[in-house]
């Protein structure tokens, strides 16, 4: 099944009796609506706050309960995966390049878990931040520099 609206903006398909949602080039907040109203639950909102960076995609998958938005940022890509465990189960992603630098951060009183990869032939780092807030798992990801990856981190929305 594919329904399409308002041109190539929004998109739903099922796959092998998977119901995924894509919303592409769209208002950032109606992805975080779709969300909201798929998972019955405020989440942890990134506040655009670099030069440049704007909202891209977002994927959704009901049957895995994850969503995935990614965000574009000086050329790069920045993901940020929402995963809403519905049994006792983790979302892990690891990285093979080697660990730069590894520390933990409170933000909104929520312990959040920071890794800086070094990238061959780059002097910026792949930032991961991993936390969880209210049972409810996140990843962010990107390539730039320590201070902007910061900056998002103490910018994110927590609901209350």
């Amino acid at each position: 099944m594919v329904r399409q609206a308002v041109g190539d903006r929004d998109v739903e398909y099922t796959v092998k009796g998977k119901k995924v949602k894509t919303i592409e080039n769209e208002d950032e907040e109606k992805a975080y609506q779709e969300i909201r109203d798929t998972f019955d639950t405020d989440v942890v909102k990134i506040f655009v706050c670099l030069p440049d960076m704007k909202f891209d995609t977002m994927n959704l998958d009901e049957s895995k309960q994850v969503a995935e938005m990614y965000y574009s940022y000086d050329g790069e890509t920045i993901g940020y995966i929402i995963n809403m465990p519905y049994r006792d189960s983790s979302l892990g992603i690891d990285f093979e390049d080697p660990i730069e630098k590894k520390y933990s951060k409170e933000i909104h009183k929520c312990k959040i878990n920071i890794t800086l990869y070094e990238i061959e032939d780059s002097n910026v780092p792949k930032c991961v931040a991993k936390f969880k807030y209210g049972n409810i798992e996140y990843i962010l990801m990107g390539t730039m520099s320590e201070q902007n990856f910061e900056k998002i981190l103490k910018n994110l929305f927590f609901p209350k």
